[in-house]
């Protein structure tokens, strides 16, 4: 295994210096798919969704890609309005091979979903060191099964008690099975961030560093700032290096957050925050979605507290994360917040402010500096911090 991290490290850091090469491709092998069938290959571990590069059409199991590639990256190949894909990594002028046998499954929703049985990927050095130093998969789900099925008896029982908040529920929850369940459980975890870390930790001198992170955390905030930290200079000017860095190092709260203009639903004005700041003391900026529980919960408070300071130069700003605008109207209609509200659609107002969860809440003075961000501006931490700021 030393052996193969030793050719990986030096294959990697070779790569990642990138001569211009030219002629990258992936020749695609499905078994499964009928003739026609529509394949796109994207950019994969960037958190956005990416359009593709290019899409071709299966022909007697068959398709290509072929692209210029200036540094290894990233790729999902997957069938066009599916579920699902593979991740192939590729470096400059490699032509790799995938092949696979493919199975097309129906999900709750009616949209397909990609199966893969016996899939592999040929003729890419780059691929082969991603399979050798990515997280073993295959035994982080062999021991989430163990633990599920280990603890069956009590995981039915919870699932009968009517949800969390039933007295059934809480019953359990002191029960001998109960905790060992939870131990078992916290093991597991402990064991999915160990196997995740360690694999990003050595890849900290190149490119699949920030790659691991991307593709193996469902999301990053600034908690994960100690993991990029440990990454070379040059890992961090790396494209996957530049994706982690917008997400886990802080926006600085010396320096005015990000303006932004936007139409607040209730008087169709258009607004940009900074005159909203300018004309108050304090502005509570929300990212907040309807289809999100926790963000529903603390509206209350939130109109508890812009009742209490609204005339003493407190504002609130809702931008909604919504795909669908009728969920959105929906559930203004159901909420009646009193402040500016707008869906964020295709303004880019998230990304501008690093949004990777729901809800997301700045606290904002005059100048529309951070005072307190997300947990520290809800619940009793945002009564207690307002109290404060207006005695």
């Amino acid at each position: 295994m030393k052996k193969i991290f030793a050719i990986c490290t030096a294959f990697l850091s070779a790569w990642g210096m990138g001569a211009y090469a030219q002629n990258t491709s992936v020749n695609v092998n499905m078994k499964g798919l009928q003739d026609g069938t529509k394949l796109s290959i994207a950019l994969a571990g960037t958190y956005e969704e990416e359009k593709p590069i290019q899409v071709a059409e299966i022909q007697n199991g068959k398709a290509k890609f072929a692209w210029d590639a200036t540094e290894p990256r990233g790729y999902r190949i997957s069938v066009v309005d599916a579920y699902g894909g593979t991740i192939v990594a590729i470096g400059n002028g490699e032509q790799a091979t995938l092949n696979a046998d493919v199975h097309l499954d129906t999900a709750g929703d009616g949209k397909k979903a990609m199966g893969f049985d016996n899939l592999e990927v040929k003729d890419s050095p780059t691929h082969d060191c991603y399979v050798a130093q990515r997280p073993d998969r295959d035994a982080l789900n062999k021991a989430y099964e163990k633990y599920h099925t280990d603890n069956k008896e009590i995981l039915d029982k919870l699932a009968a008690a009517g949800g969390r908040d039933s007295e059934a529920y809480k019953a359990l929850t002191l029960t001998p099975e109960y905790k060992k369940f939870a131990q078992d459980e916290h093991d597991f975890f402990n064991l999915a961030s160990t196997t995740i870390s360690t694999a990003i930790a050595n890849n900290s001198d190149n490119w699949m560093g920030p790659f691991l992170m991307t593709t193996n955390y469902s999301y990053l905030t600034t908690e994960q700032l100690p993991i990029y930290e440990q990454f070379a200079p040059e890992v961090k000017e790396s494209f996957y290096g530049k994706v982690v860095a917008e997400r886990v190092v802080p926006m600085t709260t010396e320096a005015p957050m990000p303006n932004f203009e936007f139409t607040d639903h209730a008087t169709g004005e258009k607004l940009n925050l900074y005159d909203i700041c300018q004309k108050n003391r304090y502005v509570l900026l929300d990212f907040w979605a309807s289809w999100c529980g926790p963000c529903r919960k603390e509206i209350p408070n939130f109109k508890a507290q812009y009742e209490l300071y609204k005339n003493k130069g407190f504002q609130i700003v809702s931008i909604s994360a919504d795909q669908r605008e009728a969920d959105w109207l929906k559930a203004l209609e159901e909420e009646q917040t009193p402040w500016p509200n707008d869906i964020d659609g295709d303004k880019g107002i998230a990304k501008l402010y690093k949004v990777q969860f729901y809800p997301t809440v700045y606290l904002l003075d005059k100048d529309a500096r951070v005072i307190v961000s997300n947990n520290d501006a809800r619940g009793e931490n945002l009564r207690t911090k307002l109290a404060e700021l207006f005695k």
